[in-house]
């Protein structure tokens, strides 16, 4: 991870994007879109402004546009590859 950030926000935003990622697998739109929404919610209020912040938020709407298109294997793929950012 390239910032110093805190340790809930980085465990809560990488339990978000797992979940996203399961819920996408399942095909299982409506918990996916609760879910992604969360933590694009977690992203622009927690994380600090900057270079990872934008990425993480345009990653977030890309997997949503993704979702929106049915797209649900690449979604899932991009859901756990954010996910994979906040692991330690």
């Amino acid at each position: 991870m390239e910032q110093d950030l805190s340790g809930d926000v980085v465990d809560v935003l990488g339990q978000l994007f797992d979940a996203g990622a399961t819920a996408l697998d399942a095909r299982d739109a409506d918990t996916a879109r609760q879910v992604l929404t969360s933590a694009e919610t977690v992203a622009t209020n927690k994380l600090p402004h900057g270079e990872f912040r934008t990425a993480v938020l345009a990653d977030c709407e890309r997997t949503l546009t993704l979702l929106d298109a049915e797209e649900f294997d690449d979604a899932a793929a991009k859901s756990a590859d954010i996910a994979h950012r906040f692991e330690d």
